[in-house]
């Protein structure tokens, strides 16, 4: 049995958490950060951003709530709306493999990176990066999607 046989989704805490009906989440990314933008329950609906710094890679979209139980994860720990880490990661290892054939590659640049996998109502977003970090918003939804582009623009 290798590595992928180990592979499973850990539920994080993840605050503040994304509203169940309609989160409406929405992905900026400039190949170096992504910022993912979600409706909260918290306040009649504000907004919070997650950043994910150095981030490598992301997907959005997959699967929804509904088609869940054919996620190759759902009977390894995967929570429909809940944040995950997924340990040991096919993804990551498939992501090393394709960067071998590079002159200068290092296992070691791969050090830190996690994979994070976020299962909304009707998506579910994925991103291979180091850290992350939240933040709350009171702004409406075009006026924050307009900052975070300047923010990725700056």
């Amino acid at each position: 049995m290798g590595i992928f046989s180990k592979e499973h989704a850990k539920v994080i805490e993840w605050s503040p958490a994304w509203s169940c009906g309609a989160p409406c989440p929405q992905v900026f990314s400039d190949g170096h950060n992504a910022y993912l933008i979600y409706y909260t329950d918290e306040d009649n609906g504000s907004l919070a951003i997650a950043i994910f710094s150095a981030c490598h890679s992301f997907r959005f979209g997959i699967v929804n709530d509904e088609a869940s139980s054919g996620h190759p994860l759902i009977r390894r720990g995967l929570s429909v709306y809940n944040a995950h880490i997924i340990e040991n990661s096919s993804w990551i290892e498939e992501l090393k493999n394709i960067h071998k054939v590079h002159p200068q590659y290092s296992s070691k640049n791969w050090e830190g990176y996690m994979h994070y996998l976020l299962f909304f109502h009707d998506e579910i977003f994925e991103v291979v990066a180091k850290n992350y970090k939240i933040e709350r918003s009171e702004l409406p939804l075009k006026e924050l999607a307009i900052e975070v582009a300047t923010r990725l623009n700056s």
